[in-house]
């Protein structure tokens, strides 16, 4: 049987091997998860990022994990709904926001979690309960902004309760 796939989304002002994403990827490849991270840095329009996210994944036999922060959030997100995706993990996702084509993105995967901080100075935190209530998705809140950098240490290890919940 082939290995699942994760595959991550960087956010608007960052890159596909970031600090969250390289650290993520390490706990994914340490669970025997093959894993990638699409480069968006020429794309700005959301919907880009969805088109190449879903194009990426069409075709891909194995099962796929989408992880997605900020704007890459909300692609994976959107893109779910086409890839239907074995699990979605979710970075202080870009929902609700102005700007944005999909105003109420309802996601499709077998499990979802989303982490957020409570001091989250681009993304309010209300989004994120907004959308986990409505999505029925795990949220986890956390002391943080943004960057989610300052809790890495505890996304890290939701990261392996996630995989370790798909695998069983």
């Amino acid at each position: 049987m082939s290995r699942s796939l994760v595959i991550f989304s960087h956010g608007k002002e960052s890159g596909p091997w970031g600090i969250k994403i390289s650290a993520l990827a390490t706990v994914a490849q340490n669970r025997e998860f093959d894993v990638e991270s699409i480069d968006y840095t020429d794309l700005t329009d959301p919907e880009a990022r969805v088109r190449r996210l879903v194009a990426r994944c069409s075709g891909e036999a194995r099962p796929i994990i989408l992880v997605g922060s900020s704007m890459g959030g909300y692609a994976a997100t959107v893109a779910s709904r086409q890839v239907k995706p074995a699990g979605l993990f979710l970075m202080a996702p870009a929902v609700y926001l102005p700007g944005y084509a999909e105003t109420d993105p309802m996601p499709r995967a077998g499990q979802t979690f989303v982490v957020h901080g409570w001091d989250d100075e681009v993304i309010p935190m209300a989004n994120a309960v907004r959308f986990a209530r409505r999505t029925q998705a795990r949220l986890f809140l956390v002391g943080d902004d943004h960057s989610l950098t300052g809790q890495l240490r505890f996304i890290e290890e939701l990261f392996r309760l996630f995989l370790d919940r798909l695998k069983n």
